[in-house]
């Protein structure tokens, strides 16, 4: 067998795209699906993530008082 030598090529530029949703849409599968394929639709990219890194993070909401405490008004923390 003869010796093959891999010629590797750098992946293509992409771009991170950061997007925050709530825990409502992060997890529940077909909710997700429609929010990533509109993501996507929005970048030019409606059939695939090729060249995009996206980046998924729970949107949480918080307002502090006066007196330093802490109330969750949005997001997967919120009650």
């Amino acid at each position: 067998m003869a010796n093959v030598e891999l010629n590797p090529q750098p992946l293509p530029p992409g771009h991170t795209i950061r997007v925050h949703a709530p825990a409502s849409v992060m997890f529940d599968l077909e909710t997700f699906q429609r929010a990533q394929a509109s993501v996507l639709k929005q970048v030019g990219h409606p059939a695939c993530t090729s060249g995009v890194n996206l980046f998924w993070q729970t949107l949480s909401d918080f307002v502090v008082d006066p007196s330093g405490e802490a109330r969750a008004v949005s997001g997967g923390l919120a009650q």
